[in-house]
């Protein structure tokens, strides 16, 4: 009579022992190390604006401004995005050791021009480069910051001034207009005669070279995906199959779609289902629209990168599932490889917390990407109590979940512990 309470059982006769574990094991080792001394050797990301200057803010003044500009020229889409950011120095007057912060306005004011670089660069005057066909990205556009600074460092840390994603002009001019310093009174620097303080600024810009190694790699990584997935079977019989190393290695190869396909889905175990998912969401998580989102400068490649960051979130958050559910299947001895009745029910509430999770990264991303679209000048860390809320609930949800990730972990030791050595070694590896 048969037995309902277990699910159909497909077996299948293979050589893959340890010696296909170890061979699996040593090409992961060794990819891994390429890849690391590829990016310990491979290009910077960023490249700095050379004319990083230091500005002095006199504090005492009320009607003149204190004024910085700075001209980025040549620019291209693989220079990727525009960040400017400014620091500025401990005032003599205020003790090293002790940490502060204050509240620091400014005037922010971007052109964006096609024009020739020597044309762009000859033009001081900003109302001067609006006419000769320049574009007003951002207008005079006031930004409060807070300058904060810890104990025994002489500088604050970096504040973003102006962030754009997108590279749509080739040149672009940023002034940025002091009026006074700030708050910064509030410590009893004004009675001092020092009424001047240095400020640092940077713009940054994706290194050109760095761009081409992020296609290549992207890319790579997708084929690699690819193949993974749909290489032909090189075991077809002959002299070759009788070589044990050969049977390991072919084992290895064969794409995981292509060994499946003559198996039908119900017949699937629980693990293969879920590598299938992964590895189709892999593809994506690679980012196979990454020349389009380069170079589609206007609101197509925002909206790509939004696309991508969606992809990212939800291949991550399916990773963590996947390790959950497994890990819980592992520690349920007694219901190793029974039929579960209650269908997805088990793992529901791992599900709600995951979605959840997901919710968060992907609506936490699209509001700090609308607000930097309609406000370059735009930082989620002056938000307040919104972003510290932002920050602790991810915070909260990360701890929620590596507590559980333990618990199962621990829980399923003592089954792993009882299955043959190569099994425990590749459920760890």
């Amino acid at each position: 009579m048969e037995n309902q309470s277990f699910n159909a059982v497909r077996i299948e006769s293979s050589k893959f022992g340890k010696r296909g574990v170890l061979c699996t094991a040593l090409m992961f080792f060794l990819t891994f190390a390429f890849t690391c001394v590829l990016g310990k050797f491979g290009p910077p990301v960023f490249k700095s604006h050379d004319g990083t200057s230091k500005l002095r803010i006199n504090r005492a003044s009320t009607n003149t401004m204190s004024t910085w500009v700075g001209n980025l020229v040549n620019l291209v889409p693989e220079n990727q995005l525009l960040w400017v950011t400014c620091n500025f120095e401990r005032p003599d007057s205020i003790n090293a050791s002790y940490a502060f912060d204050y509240t620091q306005e400014m005037y922010v004011t971007v052109l964006g021009s096609h024009e020739e670089t020597s044309d762009f660069l000859a033009i001081k005057n900003f109302d001067e480069t609006l006419n000769n066909g320049a574009d007003l990205v951002v207008a005079k556009q006031l930004a409060s910051r807070k300058v904060d600074f810890k104990a025994n460092e002489m500088y604050s840390r970096d504040i973003t001034i102006f962030n754009l994603h997108t590279m749509p002009y080739k040149n672009f001019k940023v002034k940025v207009e002091f009026k006074n310093a700030g708050d910064i009174d509030k410590y009893g620097h004004a009675n001092h005669e020092d009424h001047q303080m240095n400020v640092m600024f940077t713009m940054r810009y994706v290194n050109r070279d760095y761009t081409s190694f992020e296609f290549s790699w992207k890319y790579t990584f997708c084929v690699v995906t690819l193949v993974v997935m749909f290489f032909p079977s090189l075991n077809r019989g002959g002299l070759l199959s009788r070589s044990k190393t050969f049977t390991s290695l072919s084992l290895i190869f064969e794409g995981f779609t292509v060994r499946l396909w003559s198996t039908k889905w119900k017949m699937w175990s629980y693990q293969q289902k879920w590598i299938m998912v992964l590895l189709v969401q892999l593809f994506f998580f690679n980012d196979p629209l990454i020349y389009f989102e380069v170079y589609n400068t206007r609101i197509g490649g925002e909206v790509l990168g939004g696309i991508y960051i969606g992809f990212m979130a939800t291949f991550i958050c399916t990773l963590m599932l996947f390790w959950l559910c497994a890990l819980d299947e592992t520690r349920d001895e007694k219901n190793l490889g029974r039929r579960d009745k209650g269908g997805c029910k088990k793992h529901a509430f791992k599900t709600a917390f995951m979605v959840f999770f997901w919710i968060y990264l992907v609506t936490t991303y699209a509001h700090i990407r609308m607000q930097e679209k309609d406000d370059p000048t735009y930082e989620a860390a002056q938000e307040g109590d919104r972003f510290v809320f932002a920050t602790a609930l991810g915070g909260l949800l990360t701890v929620i979940y590596t507590l559980w990730f333990l618990f199962y972990t621990f829980k399923g030791l003592y089954v792993l512990c009882t299955l043959p050595p190569p099994l425990p070694f590749s459920f760890f590896f």
